[in-house]
């Protein structure tokens, strides 16, 4: 038996020592062809990566003027509704003995159109808000069929629990 395993050990040694061989002789027997297409694939390789480079910046440059122009969008809209705010602020709070009716809005940068909101519509928003609850309607639902956020919904919510609350501890 002994015999069996040096007779395995020395099959697997002399098979090594020709793998050894060839791979020697495979590696001396460099063909000048293959490597002139080696250096041109190097090449395409290294133009194709430069223009995917210039792609990238070109693409980076667009998203980033995309960017800006976004951002000076929304300052701009952003000061409209400041001066909004504003003219609702003041109109909200008239001098002491006159109600206000009405608030008048101006809407758009370029339209100077005015939108009167009435306080009963408004009331009529908010009625509308608590018939979609009763319905079974997710505040996210309610806020989607009414187009409003689903701040303005919570919100409308959120004082309606208060003003219970007040009202049953009177």
């Amino acid at each position: 038996m002994d015999v069996v395993y040096i007779i395995l050990i020395g099959a697997g040694i002399v098979i090594m020592l020709l793998a050894l061989i060839i791979k020697q002789k495979e590696t001396n027997d460099v063909n000048p062809e293959l490597l002139t297409q080696r250096t041109t694939d190097k090449a395409e390789l290294e133009r194709g990566l430069q223009r995917f480079g210039k792609q990238i910046k070109h693409q980076q440059e667009m998203a980033t003027a995309e960017l800006q122009q976004t951002r000076s969008d929304l300052l701009q809209e952003m000061a409209l509704l400041r001066k909004r705010i504003d003219e609702l602020e003041r109109l909200g709070n008239p001098p002491q003995g006159e109600e206000p009716k009405s608030v008048s809005v101006e809407s758009g940068s370029t339209k100077k159109e005015k939108v009167d909101v009435d306080m009963l519509a408004l009331k009529e928003r908010y009625r509308r808000v608590f018939e979609l609850e009763k319905e079974g309607l997710s505040p996210d639902e309610i806020a989607k069929r009414l187009g409003a956020g689903r701040g303005e919904i919570d919100l409308i919510f959120m004082l309606a629990a208060k003003h219970e609350r007040g009202q049953a501890h009177a």
